[in-house]
């Protein structure tokens, strides 16, 4: 078994060239294009998609090798799973050749080799670069070619980069050098994923409303961060892709996200230093520019260098904990604190600022600062109530939400934020959950 350290790229078709000779430019072995030809297995009730499982065979001229990747981790379009890797006599699949402890106990062997049969496949040119980066060595594989399932079919352009010998840090260091040239944008996809979406007629995931990201119970407050910026950049990276494919409805909620990652950062000001993330918001802000001008192109932000730097800085970000470089004693200590008992403390503060702002007598040519001042709160304390059923979260918030959509009709040159009735008692010091949790 190894594990596997790989960062993808969805490259632009008219950066091929600009891609290539950088990478010639750098200390590395060449290996010339080769044709792959990839058939991924599955059972007819998707069981191996449960086991977060994937299975595949590899044929290169007449070498055949089986891959079987276990359940990993997804961060930005980092990709870092299990894989076993066996050599085949023939392309024939032959699952009793991987160890038996790589399925979940009880499982029928046979049966499942009878059950397995080809659901989609990846056919395309391979061309890699071992190149040297610090004290590392990456293959970078540049793939062309497409994913068929049955009749469908979608093309595959990426870049791939593989971690051989060495540190993480290192292959950061040379996406962060790619991703200069413009022209690419982060694959959070696996093929393996694409291939299950086009199988099931549907390339990407839907988009649920912005609420809640769940974070497990008794979670430290550092790793309700991590949750946090993870789920926000999966999120980000998801409306991205509908946004391409021409949904429309994809821009507004992705400028809520990006507002939402910034806001988190605000929210944990006083636990990690705002220098960690300095650079990353104003990358940000610049983005949310590019986002409200009347003519914008989804290809050309997506694949802007602004745009796959941030991702790339809010990946490593998560993934190193770069935080953890440069907090004090009292900082670490707040981090590895309960992150329940934060959110509630700060939940509290937040409900405080809105009720200031109800308080305020506005002019009409405010409001746009008001709906930024709303739209930052709400986004917090829904980011905050991971802990409380989303039921008396959304109860809670409603009158403010409401009172949201009459500002944009309101006309008079002073109005007041028209909440109609008090909002409820605040839900994190009412709810049982908070009862059944106070000895976090």
């Amino acid at each position: 078994m190894t594990i596997e350290i790989e960062l993808k790229f969805l490259v632009d078709p008219n950066q091929i060239d600009v891609i290539q000779q950088q990478l010639t430019n750098l200390p590395h072995r060449h290996t010339a294009a080769v044709k792959l030809a990839n058939h991924y297995y599955e059972t007819a009730d998707n069981q191996l998609r449960r086991w977060d499982m994937g299975l595949r065979v590899r044929g290169k001229a007449d070498q055949y090798e089986m891959t079987l990747k276990t359940a990993g981790q997804e961060i930005g379009g980092l990709h870092q799973r299990p894989e076993y890797n066996v050599p085949l006599a023939t392309s024939q699949l032959d699952i009793t050749l991987l160890p038996e402890n790589v399925w979940p106990t009880g499982t029928d062997i046979p049966a499942l080799q009878q059950a397995l049969t080809p659901l989609f496949s990846t056919d395309f040119t391979r061309e890699k670069w071992v190149v040297t980066v610090g004290s590392s060595e990456i293959e970078v594989a540049l793939d062309q070619g497409s994913v068929f399932a049955g009749e469908h079919t979608t093309p595959l352009l990426e870049v791939e980069l593989e971690l051989l010998t060495g540190q993480r840090s290192d292959i950061f260091a040379l996406a962060h050098q790619l991703a200069e040239l413009g022209g690419l944008r982060l694959g959070w996809q696996s093929k393996a994923a694409r291939g299950y979406g086009l199988a099931q007629g549907s390339l990407l995931p839907a988009v649920t409303p912005l609420m809640q990201i769940p974070v497990k119970p008794k979670a430290t407050c550092e790793q309700g961060l991590s949750t946090l910026l993870t789920g926000l950049i999966r999120r980000w990276q998801l409306l991205e892709s509908h946004w391409i494919e021409g949904d429309n409805q994809a821009l507004p909620l992705l400028q809520q996200t990006l507002l939402a990652i910034r806001e988190t950062f605000t929210l944990f000001g006083g636990v990690i230093p705002r220098s960690v993330s300095s650079t990353l918001r104003q990358r940000l802000l610049i983005i949310e520019e590019a986002l409200q001008q009347k003519k914008t192109d989804a290809q050309e932000v997506c694949f802007s260098v602004d745009w796959v730097g941030g991702q790339l800085q809010l990946t490593e970000l998560i993934v190193e904990q770069q935080w953890r470089q440069v907090v004090n004693a009292r900082q670490l200590k707040r981090l590895e604190g309960s992150f329940k008992r934060f959110c509630d403390v700060m939940l509290s503060r937040c409900a405080a600022e809105l009720h200031e702002l109800a308080a305020e007598t506005l002019l009409a040519n405010q409001r746009n600062v008001t709906f930024l001042r709303l739209d930052k709160l709400t986004l917090a304390i829904g980011l905050l109530s991971s802990a409380y059923p989303i039921e008396q979260v959304e109860a809670w918030l409603a009158p403010w939400l409401l009172a949201r959509q009459h500002l944009v009709s309101a006309g008079s040159e002073v109005i007041r934020l028209p909440l109609a009735t008090r909002p409820l008692a605040p839900f994190w010091l009412t709810s049982n959950t908070a009862k059944d949790s106070l000895n976090d």
